[in-house]
């Protein structure tokens, strides 16, 4: 029997927030796309959001909306929540932050499209300093080279956010790894680490070679396309 039922596009951008710790863990999920939800359905589960992704908990019959709230939840169930409670906010902030990230890069979920000035100044504004936030986050406790996590000496689900985002980001746009190892050296690390994890590196082999170097589509992915790599 199934522990999850996961409805996400064909794409890493959100989904991977949630299919790299479904994957650590080694849990029994299928992924659905998420036009067997959204629109039609979306307002018709209990407990629903307003887009994908959506996890299904078979077990529980229970539904899970909104990407942050789904990540902490299967932190707490895999503990892979921290155990102290500044720490456990922090948890929560980092992906809140990130999710934050995924929004502003998208230009607010491509209510515009981006223009080549506006998004100059994104870059080497606002993304930079997301970056340093990451990263001061990390130093503060702990994190250096190849040791040690965003929040101490242990894995959570702060460390499978910035792997999701950051790591999906380099990923999809080879250009952007320099802007990272520029401001946040350490957290470019730590997404080699996180990402080299023996079931999740099996997973992100299996999603980039059948969906390159895909990121969130569309007119979205195409107006970004078109600043860094045109």
């Amino acid at each position: 029997m199934l522990d999850y039922k996961l409805y996400y596009w064909d794409l890493p951008f959100r989904g991977n927030f949630l299919q790299l710790l479904l994957e650590d863990v080694g849990a029994n999920y299928k992924k659905f796309d998420a036009s067997d939800v959204y629109p039609a359905r979306g307002l018709t589960i209990k407990n629903p959001g307003m887009a994908p992704p959506y996890l299904y908990d078979c077990q529980g019959k229970t539904w899970y909306a909104q990407m942050p709230a789904i990540l902490m939840h299967l932190g707490r169930k895999y503990d892979y929540l921290p155990k102290r409670a500044e720490t456990l906010t922090l948890a929560l902030k980092t992906i809140l932050d990130a999710n934050d990230v995924l929004m502003e890069i998208t230009n607010y979920n491509g209510s515009m499209m981006w223009q080549k000035s506006t998004w100059e100044e994104f870059r080497c504004g606002r993304l930079a300093d997301w970056m340093q936030i990451f990263e001061k986050t990390g130093n503060d406790h702990g994190l250096k080279g190849g040791a040690g996590f965003l929040l101490g000496a242990r894995i959570s689900v702060a460390d499978i956010a910035v792997a999701a985002l950051f790591g999906t980001m380099v990923h999809s746009f080879p250009t952007l790894r320099g802007d990272l190892q520029e401001h946040a050296p350490n957290i470019a690390i730590l997404c080699q680490r996180i990402e080299a994890r023996p079931a999740i590196l099996h997973f992100l082999d299996r999603q980039r070679e059948e969906s390159g170097r895909g990121y969130c589509g569309g007119q979205i992915e195409g107006s970004l396309r078109k600043m860094i790599e045109g």
